[in-house]
């Protein structure tokens, strides 16, 4: 999340398949390829694996992506950096940046992201149900193991060799 948008704009944790749903209802050609990453985020091959390639022409003719007729990306609409304000009040970034905000806009909405967050809610609030139920239950133990130790007195007989 705020790695090629900003924060506010943008989804926490998008999986490849939120990605490619989006893609596929914005109508948008797109290959996804499962097993690979991001080669230099190692947490990334483990938690969040697959990458989208994105047909930038198919996204052109939608309108989301203004291309030059030389096939490179219409520098003009390419936002001044020096110039923060005006780029907050203004078309809203385009090319790439404007594509990535649409999809975070269709990602939100999706009902299988929705149903994924809330059984990842669910078993998150289980998991912590039972951990508090096994430190009641290790507490419990404890008590009744040392007043009852305590309590009866226990086995006074000394330890080591019998005199004679």
């Amino acid at each position: 999340m705020g790695r090629r948008i900003s924060a506010k704009d943008g989804v926490p944790e998008p999986t490849c398949m939120d990605i490619h749903e989006a893609l596929a209802s914005m109508n948008i050609r797109h290959v996804v390829q499962p097993y690979k990453g991001y080669s230099r985020d190692a947490e990334s091959r483990w938690d969040n694996l697959g990458r989208v390639l994105v047909d930038l022409q198919g996204a052109k003719d939608k309108g989301l992506l203004q291309i030059g007729v030389d096939g490179i990306y219409d520098l003009d609409n390419v936002p001044d950096l020096d110039m923060s304000d005006e780029n907050e009040s203004g078309n809203g970034g385009a090319g790439k940046k404007k594509l990535l905000k649409e999809l975070a806009q269709v990602i939100k909405v999706l009902p299988g992201r929705q149903q994924r967050l809330d059984q990842k809610k669910r078993r998150l609030e289980e998991e912590k149900a039972k951990a508090a139920k096994a430190e009641k239950e290790a507490a419990a133990k404890t008590k009744t193991a040392t007043s009852s130790g305590a309590g009866s007195g226990g086995n006074r007989k000394k330890k080591g060799k019998k005199k004679k």
